[in-house]
C-alpha cells in the first residue's frame, strides 16, 4: 500500500511537470504574436518625451520610438500611460510588454527587470539661468544659492562636487518661482526635463548655459523573466539599428530637442566598421554585444580585459571600488588632477623662492625705509591665512578686475600667486634672520647675489619646511574649482560613492609627492654644502 502511494505521487508530479512544460517554455513574444499588439508604457507628463495632445492621445519622442519598434516587429501598437512610480510595477504585473519611459539604467533596476542594451538615450543634471548670471562654468556656481527640487538623485552629488548652496523646494513650480524671484542664481534640474520647461516657457531669457553633468543612460525594459529570450534580442537589434542609421538623431531633431552628445557618440560607435567591413558592434558567440559597445558602468570582470578587468575583479572580490584603475574617464580625470597638482607645486615653489629671495635682497639693499617696509609686509603676509588670501584675490580683487576692466585670471594662476606670496613671506623672514646671525659673526657681511647661498644654507631648514608646507597647501586650490587632486577625487567620489578608497589613494599620492619634494630639496641642500659658514 505504501509503495502504491509513492508511485501514485510520482505519477502526479510527472503529470504536473509535463502539463506545465509548454507554459514554461513559452515567452512573452509568443503572447504578443497571438495578441498581434505590442503594449508599451510611456510617460504622459514629461514633454517632449511623453505627453498628451489636444485629443488626449499619448505622443512624444518615446511614443515615436514605441511606434517604430512595433512596426519593425510586425505588431500593432497600444500605448499605456505610466509614471516613474508604477512603470516597473506594471511591467512585473504583465499589464504592459515594454517600458519606454525615461528609465535610468542602473544595476539595482537590472535586478528587478530586464534592461535592454544598447541604451537609447541619456539624461544628466544642468541648470536654468538668465544671461545676466554670466555662467561660463560650473565653478561659477561655487558657494552660490541654487534652487533644486526635492528627491532629485543628483542633488547631493552636485552640491558636494561644486559646493552649491542648494535651496530645496518640494516641486518644480516652487523652484521655478524662486528662480524668477531672484532667490537663487540658477535652478538645478534634469536636462531632459528642462527641454520641456523651456519649450513652454514664456521667458525667452531663460537658458541652459552649462554642460550636463552626471550623465545617466536610459534603457527600455521588459520583464525580468524575459532575460536572454527572443523579445530581448529582437528589441536590442532594433535599438542597435536606430543608432547605426541615425534614426534616433532624426527623431530627436523632429521633436525640436537640442542635439544630444550621447546620441552623437553612439551613432559614431555603432556605425564604425573593422578593416574587413564588419561592424565593430557585432554580437559575440555568447549573444552579448562587445564590451566597447555596452554601458561601461554595468560591465563585469569576465567581459573585459587588461587593467579594466583587474579593477573590476578587485571590486567584485573585495568591494574596493578603485575606479581610477578600470574606468577610463575616472583614470583620465585623476591623472589630470595629478598633472594640475604638479603644476601648482612647481609654480608655488619657484614663485616662493623668487619672492623670498627678492624680498630679502630688497630689504638688505641699504635703501632707507625699505627694510622696515619689507619686514612689515612680510609680517602681514605670514599672518594672513593662505585660503583667505586666495578667496580675497579670486572673489574680491578678481571680481573687480572682471566687472570693471574685463580682466580674468585662471584659478590656478591665482592659487600659485597667493601661495607664493604667503610662503615667500616666510622665506624672507627666514633669510633676514639668517642675515642677522651672519652679521653678528661677520660684521662686514652684506646680503648680495653672491652671498645669498650662505644665507640660504643657514636658513635651509626653515626654507625647506616652508616649501614642504606649500606643497601640501596646493589642495586649497579646490576651493576655487581648480581641478587638482582633491577636486577631482571629490568629483570621482560624487559619481562612484567610493569615499574610503579615494581618500586612501589621495593620502598615498600626497605622501609620495611630498617625499619626492623633500628628496629634491635635500639634494639642493647638499649642493649648497660647499658654502659652509666660517
Amino acid at each position: 500500500m505504501k509503495r502504491g502511494s509513492i508511485l501514485l505521487g510520482i505519477c502526479i508530479l510527472t503529470l504536473v511537470a509535463l502539463l506545465s512544460a509548454p507554459k514554461a517554455l513559452a515567452d512573452r513574444l509568443d503572447l504578443i504574436q497571438k495578441r498581434g499588439t505590442l503594449i508599451v508604457g510611456v510617460k504622459s507628463d514629461y514633454p517632449p518625451f511623453g505627453m498628451l495632445d489636444a485629443n488626449g492621445r499619448l505622443i512624444g519622442f518615446e511614443a515615436d520610438l514605441a511606434a517604430d519598434l512595433a512596426h519593425r516587429l510586425g505588431f500593432d501598437l497600444q500605448l499605456v500611460a505610466v509614471s516613474s512610480t508604477n512603470r516597473l510595477q506594471k511591467l512585473e504585473e504583465g499589464a504592459i510588454d515594454v517600458v519606454i519611459a525615461t528609465l535610468g539604467d542602473t544595476s539595482q533596476r537590472r535586478q528587478i527587470a530586464t534592461l535592454i542594451e544598447p541604451n537609447y538615450y541619456a539624461s544628466g543634471a544642468t541648470v536654468i539661468a538668465s544671461p545676466q548670471a554670466r555662467l561660463s562654468s560650473w565653478a561659477d556656481l561655487r558657494g552660490q544659492k541654487v534652487c533644486a527640487t526635492q528627491g532629485a538623485y543628483f542633488n547631493r552629488a552636485m552640491a558636494e562636487r561644486f559646493l552649491l548652496d542648494l535651496q530645496i523646494f518640494n516641486g518644480t513650480r516652487d523652484a521655478r518661482l524662486a528662480l524668477r524671484d531672484g532667490r537663487c542664481i540658477a535652478w538645478l534640474y534634469d536636462d531632459t526635463g528642462i527641454i520641456g520647461i523651456l519649450g513652454e516657457s514664456q521667458r525667452a531669457e531663460e537658458q541652459t548655459p552649462l554642460p550636463s553633468m552626471m550623465i545617466s543612460p536610459w534603457a527600455m525594459a521588459i520583464a525580468a523573466s524575459e532575460r536572454g529570450l527572443r523579445l530581448e534580442r529582437a528589441i536590442s537589434e532594433v535599438i542597435a539599428d536606430w543608432h547605426r542609421s541615425g534614426w534616433l538623431i532624426a527623431t530627436e531633431r523632429r521633436w525640436g530637442i537640442e542635439p544630444s552628445q550621447f546620441l552623437a557618440d553612439l551613432h559614431q560607435l555603432w556605425s564604425q566598421t573593422r578593416p574587413d567591413g564588419t561592424p565593430v558592434c557585432t554580437r559575440l558567440p555568447d549573444g552579448n554585444w562587445p564590451a566597447e559597445c555596452r554601458n561601461k558602468l554595468l560591465l563585469t570582470s569576465t567581459e573585459v580585459g587588461g587593467l579594466h578587468r583587474v579593477g573590476l575583479l578587485l571590486k567584485e572580490q573585495t568591494g574596493l571600488n578603485l575606479s581610477i584603475l578600470y574606468d577610463g574617464y575616472d583614470r583620465h580625470l585623476f591623472l589630470s588632477g595629478i598633472g594640475m597638482t604638479l603644476k601648482l607645486m612647481v609654480g608655488a615653489i619657484v614663485g616662493s623662492l623668487l619672492l623670498g629671495c627678492l624680498g630679502a635682497l630688497v630689504a638688505e639693499s641699504g635703501i632707507p625705509g625699505l627694510n622696515g617696509l619689507v619686514r612689515l609686509t612680510t609680517a602681514v603676509g605670514r599672518m594672513t591665512p593662505p585660503l583667505l588670501l586666495i578667496y580675497l584675490v579670486f572673489f574680491g580683487i578678481g571680481h573687480i578686475a572682471v566687472t570693471r576692466f574685463g580682466w580674468s585670471f585662471d584659478g590656478s594662476t591665482i592659487t600659485i600667486f597667493c601661495l607664493s606670496v604667503y610662503t615667500g613671506c616666510a622665506i624672507v623672514f627666514a633669510l633676514l634672520e639668517a642675515c642677522t646671525i651672519l652679521k653678528n659673526r661677520e660684521p662686514s657681511f652684506v646680503l648680495r647675489g653672491r652671498t645669498l647661498p650662505r644665507a640660504m644654507r643657514l636658513a635651509s631648514a626653515a626654507v625647506i619646511g616652508a616649501l614642504v608646507n606649500v606643497v601640501k597647501a596646493t589642495g586649497m586650490a579646490s576651493a576655487i574649482a581648480v581641478p587638482e587632486l582633491i577636486s577631482v577625487s571629490t568629483a570621482i567620489i560624487a559619481e562612484q560613492g567610493n569615499a574610503a578608497v579615494m581618500m586612501n589613494v589621495l593620502l598615498i599620492v600626497y605622501f609620495l609627492l611630498v617625499m619626492a619634494v623633500v628628496q629634491l630639496f635635500s639634494y639642493f641642500e647638499r649642493r649648497l654644502s660647499p658654502h659652509e659658514l666660517p
